[in-house]
């Protein structure tokens, strides 16, 4: 137990390290589970930061498919201009880590921009693997690789860390790190309450982004919404 909880307090201290700022910008959590929705169920995310807001609804369609789209208002760097991001994306659970001690998926997904070139192309098109490893004492272990590329940009590794512990019945702190290309990666932790079981759920995020001599740090808000079994 003890070694656990040093290996999350190692990780939320990288938080004093600099990154990059990039795509991952404002999200409520940067390295994905393998399930994300209950089976048979639907979810809605929305959560909000200084740089873009986010509402996100998901449905588990099928017990090993999961399919979400959402919509992002973007700060463009002009003065009283932003932008909107639409995206959709499809994970397949081939091992739900919802029952499964290792858990296995695989997400693809593109994004488009409202204000973005090449116009009526994808602004952006990834995809990545997930594995989960239940630690025991409360403690869930995810990593992400994959790849993404962004217009006109070059094609790039994406990687990702991220550490939860259930502190309380209801209460959770998550630690994560996430990187592409060559760029130094975020870092971002998050404390999670349950408001209403399997029903309603609160995250709040303080994100590091940004060179050591430029550094960036910012907050992020967030809600899920859960319904009970559609079918």
């Amino acid at each position: 137990m003890i070694r656990h909880v040093l290996s999350l307090a190692l990780l939320l201290g990288v938080l004093g390290a600099g990154c990059s700022p990039g795509a991952a910008l404002g999200q409520q959590v940067l390295v994905d589970d393998p399930t994300s929705v209950s089976r048979g169920a639907a979810q809605l995310e929305a959560w909000h930061s200084i740089e873009e807001s986010w509402i996100a609804p998901a449905v588990r369609v099928h017990p090993n498919l999961e399919l979400a789209v959402g919509t992002a208002f973007l700060t463009t760097g002009r003065e009283d201009r932003r932008t909107v991001e639409y995206s959709a994306e499809g994970k397949v659970l081939l091992r739900p880590g919802s029952t499964h001690r290792v858990g296995l998926a695989a997400v693809g997904g593109a994004g488009v921009r409202q204000l973005g070139l090449p116009r009526n192309r994808p602004a952006t098109v990834y995809g990545y693997g997930i594995v989960s490893q239940d630690l025991g004492a409360g403690l869930t272990a995810y990593q992400n690789v994959g790849w993404i590329h962004e217009e006109s940009g070059p094609h790039q590794l994406t990687w990702g860390v991220r550490l939860d512990w259930s502190v309380l019945n209801r209460v959770g702190l998550i630690a994560e790190a996430y990187g592409e290309g060559r760029s130094t990666p975020f870092f971002q932790a998050l404390a999670r309450a349950v408001l209403l079981p399997d029903r309603i759920e609160m995250d709040v995020s303080v994100t590091r982004a940004g060179p050591f001599d430029d550094r960036q740090t910012w907050a992020t808000v967030g809600l899920t919404f859960m319904s009970a079994p559609l079918y």
